[in-house]
This record gives structure tokens, sequence and C-alpha cells, in this order.
């Protein structure tokens, strides 16, 4: 990483944006609605973090031990190493929401820094750090894209670059919500082309808000691939699912 954490001048000007607009507009935790905070010290406690010791060394989906899981023996992924910081429940996906539904993006600044936090841990060698896109329908409902805000303010306070346009969408996909694993492959199954003048020899890493099976990180690592991108790693704030271990 070149830049520690808030040295740069656009992380500086962004920073101050958002201090003036919370001055102006003050903020409620988008994890428990407290007043005058975005994301409180409670919430951030309550988040119930992967330990990265007990996972699978791909798709990062936390078992007993640092074996492949079942599923990457059966679709080995084209990607490095995907990881998530915390569990899809309680503050952290109250938080999500309020950045991905009720226009509270004001957060993704607080939600970016576990995330840069992870990334110094993993130590990957990353050379840029783009977002997955959404559908221009989306896009244009929403106004925005929740993971392009978290990865340029990682791109913010690591010095990375970020670069929003490498992955484009090449055709709109349903929700993947209620789809089991082998449904979600086949609904992302290219549905993403990457710019080869931008990913060629590049380690790219892709973030995104949430994982499930990882059928869209896949995706879009296959498309990156394609592009000519070295390693591909991808990094999200939450990971969905049934498993709980202790």
């Amino acid at each position: 990483m070149t830049e520690s954490l808030g040295v740069s001048r656009a992380f500086r000007i962004s920073h101050g944006f958002w201090r003036v607009m919370d001055w102006l507009y003050p903020p409620r935790c988008a994890g428990c609605r407290k007043n005058n905070v975005r994301w409180c010290f409670d919430c951030q406690a309550k988040v119930k973090v992967i330990h990265q010791s007990s996972i699978c060394p791909l798709c990062g989906i936390p078992q007993p031990g640092a074996t492949l899981c079942p599923e990457c023996k059966a679709y080995q992924p084209v990607y490095t190493a995907v990881r998530s910081w915390g569990w899809y429940e309680g503050p952290l996906r109250n938080a999500i929401h309020q950045l991905k539904y009720h226009n509270d993006m004001g957060v993704s600044e607080e939600l970016a820094k576990p995330l840069a936090h992870l990334l110094a841990e993993l130590n990957w060698q990353v050379d840029l750090i783009t977002a997955v896109p959404l559908s221009k329908k989306r896009r244009r409902e929403r106004g925005y894209n929740q993971s392009a805000l978290l990865a340029r303010w990682l791109g913010l306070t690591t010095g990375i670059p970020f670069q929003e346009s490498v992955i484009e969408r090449s055709r709109d996909t349903t929700s993947q919500v209620g789809l089991h694993a082998h449904e979600r492959r086949q609904n992302v199954m290219g549905a993403f082309t990457a710019r080869s003048q931008i990913a060629a020899g590049k380690s790219i890493l892709i973030i995104d808000d949430v994982t499930t099976t990882g059928a869209t990180m896949q995706a879009c690592a296959q498309a990156l691939q394609a592009a000519g991108g070295s390693q591909i790693y991808g990094l999200t704030l939450a990971r969905a699912g049934q498993i709980h271990l202790n």
C-alpha cells in the first residue's frame, strides 16, 4: 500500500465533504439508528467477525479447517481468493441495507475501514481496485453503486488506484436472492465483460457488499481472467449463509 489511512488529498476532500453533510444533516447510526453517528462503537462490537484462520483458502467460507470446501473442490473458482469481514446479520446487515436501499451513502466511509484493515492483514499485492457492477436499470433506480462507494473509499484509504469501469455488465440478471448455488452460477454466467486495456497483467481486487455462494465473484473473475488479469481477489463486507461456527 502506498499511503497510510487518511493522508491523500482526495481522501481529505471526500472526508471533509461528508463532515459538512453530517453537520447540515446529522446522521443516525446505520446499525441501530442512534443519533449523531453514522456507525457506532456498539454496532461495530456486535459484528460477528469471520476468523480468517478457519476458512476455505479459496472462497473464504468458515469451516473447521483450512482445506478446500466441497464447493471449491467441485467447482474450483478462477479467482485467487475471496474473503469477507463479518456475517450478514444484526447491525452489519442493517447497515448494508441502509447503504444499499435507503441512500445512506455516508456510511460507506465507515464500512470501508474494516475492509482496509482486513486487506492489510491479508497482505495481498493488489494493483487496482474495482467493484461488482450493477445493471444499468438498477443503477438508474438506485442512483449509485453501493459496492463502488466502498471500493472508492478503500482506494482512498490505501492509495491503491480505484477503477470502476474495469468490469461491465454485458447482460441484466435476475436477483440472486432465493436461488440455490447452481441457479446462482447459471444466472450470472457470462453476465460480465472486462476491459483488457486496463486489466491485462494486473492484480485486481473486486469489492462487493455481500457474498453468499461466490457465484458473482466467480463470474467477474472469469471476465477479468479473459481480459488478461493476472491475480484476481475478492473482498466483501459480509458473508451470508447458514453456517455459523464458534
